[in-house]
């Protein structure tokens, strides 16, 4: 038997089109299955196609109904401080304005390449924004495959760890190699 507390972190996830191929299946919704299949883990996943509905479902998020689902993970292509919305740019300012004061208690993850390499004063002014208990992303482009390995492993360690401190330790004694060196991921409060 384990001494770890486990935590509801239920997964709120928005998605890009990866590739714009209508017969194309790449996504991370199977392994969001993965994590409720073998972890119990709970998601609600949504395509966003344009700008107006990344907007629209990231303020359905902030709404009463999805109380239960701490975690956002926003699953887009990146850049330095952005995400890209059909082909179209959405700094994390942007984002930070659209949801201000409305997460409290929630984690933010960029699932999304070079997003998190900006200034650590654009990263302090999102998470004072929002009023999140942290954001994770990576300041690099990523490996597709490298990176759904990594936050399966990752999105499994938020439901056992409740201290950012103690998370930021295990990953980093654990998974370094991947997070560190392949990945460039970090996990800011």
């Amino acid at each position: 038997m384990s001494d770890i507390k486990t935590y509801d972190r239920n997964i709120y996830c928005l998605e890009d089109n990866w590739n714009k191929n209508p017969r194309s299946n790449q996504s991370v919704k199977p392994m969001l299955e993965l994590l409720r299949t073998f972890k119990g883990i709970k998601y609600i996943y949504h395509k966003c196609d344009t700008k107006e509905e990344f907007f629209y479902r990231l303020q359905q998020f902030t709404k009463g109904n999805y109380k239960n689902y701490s975690v956002l993970y926003l699953a887009f292509h990146g850049r330095t401080n952005r995400i890209i919305v059909e082909n179209q740019y959405i700094t994390l300012k942007e984002i930070a304005t659209a949801i201000e004061g409305k997460l409290k208690g929630k984690v933010v993850h960029f699932g999304s390449c070079s997003t998190m390499r900006t200034s650590e004063k654009n990263i302090q002014h999102f998470i004072s924004m929002t009023n999140c208990q942290f954001i994770s992303g990576y300041r690099k482009f990523v490996d597709y495959i490298d990176a759904c390995a990594f936050e399966l492993l990752y999105f499994d360690l938020l439901q056992k760890y409740n201290s950012v401190t103690k998370l930021d330790s295990k990953l980093s004694n654990q998974y370094s190699k991947l997070s560190n060196n392949s990945l460039k991921f970090i996990l800011i409060t």
